[in-house]
């Protein structure tokens, strides 16, 4: 009722009683167990309540708190829990957030030095933020290095692992060629992984086209590395099938015939029927996409 609590102390009920009448605090429960005298009252009287019997003599203590003081406390603990849990995840976050150490892998680990420097240059440094790498430089960088075929960068927890391949000792040297279109059309899209984008998406090509060169710029300096990416073009091929006469059959004939030139996904098709004194004609249209792609698997 109205949030009691229960409370218990060695005295005598009418002297209890008398005490907490005078001090005009409702009470509820009372009740008489040997030494000790209990009853009940309102969370807002306790600390009046324990004032008044604050003599050791009395032995007051709290037998059964109100429901309104449990679940208090039992906030307050899920609180403290909680606020642990959002400490424990800051710490956590702000310690995946910097780097505490860089560590070079691979075949090409032997570079570790000059790796470090071109880390340093593109803004990777231990003790400090992730965020300001630049990786896109560092790997162009390191690729530029004599000898390494392969960079990637990744991050797991606090240490940053830069993987460094480099060709077997028995291998030839490395050829530093360009991704060269190999056909004309439409460059859809063109991603450079190392090298420097030579021309920009939505552009037409023809053949022989330079679209990745294998050189990357640092400090306003053409330096050799390789090349390695892919593009994505769009070209239209056009076939003519000839036939006795004009039907579906026919149709999907001068369609299926027309997909051997195509390599890739078709984007779009279309046709147009002649009739000639030997039957008919179908001009098939076709666009595709087209992938060429140079140390890219």
């Amino acid at each position: 009722m109205k949030n009691l609590t229960k409370i218990k102390l060695i005295c005598t009920p009418r002297r209890a009683l008398a005490k907490l009448s005078r001090a005009e605090i409702p009470v509820w429960y009372c009740k008489k167990q040997g030494a000790w005298f209990t009853f009940s009252v309102q969370d807002n009287f306790l600390q009046k309540v324990f004032a008044i019997f604050s003599s050791p003599c009395y032995n007051i203590t709290i037998e059964q708190k109100s429901t309104f003081r449990c679940f208090k406390d039992f906030a307050v603990r899920r609180i403290a829990l909680l606020a642990g849990l959002v400490l424990f995840a800051a710490c956590a976050f702000l310690s995946n957030a910097f780097v505490f150490r860089v560590e070079v892998t691979g075949s090409g680990a032997y570079l570790k030095n000059s790796v470090m420097e071109i880390a340093r240059t593109a803004g990777l440094h231990r003790w400090a933020i992730y965020g300001g790498l630049d990786k896109t430089a560092l790997v162009s960088g390191v690729l530029s290095l004599p000898s390494v075929t392969f960079c990637s960068v990744h991050k797991d927890g606090s240490i940053v692992y830069i993987d460094v391949q480099t060709e077997a000792e028995d291998g030839s040297a490395s050829t530093y060629s360009a991704l060269v279109s190999d056909c004309e059309g439409r460059l859809e899209k063109l991603v450079a992984i190392s090298g420097t984008q030579a021309v920009e998406e939505g552009q037409n090509v023809s053949l022989g086209d330079v679209l990745i060169a294998p050189y990357t710029a640092v400090n306003e300096e053409n330096i050799p590395c390789l090349a390695s990416g892919y593009a994505v073009i769009s070209r239209t091929v056009f076939y003519s099938f000839s036939c006795e006469e004009e039907t579906e059959e026919n149709l999907s004939k001068a369609y299926a015939a027309a997909l051997l030139y195509a390599d890739g996904e078709i984007t779009s098709r279309s046709h147009t029927v002649y009739t000639t004194a030997e039957g008919a004609v179908y001009e098939v249209s076709l666009t595709y996409l087209h992938t060429i792609t140079i140390n890219f698997d």
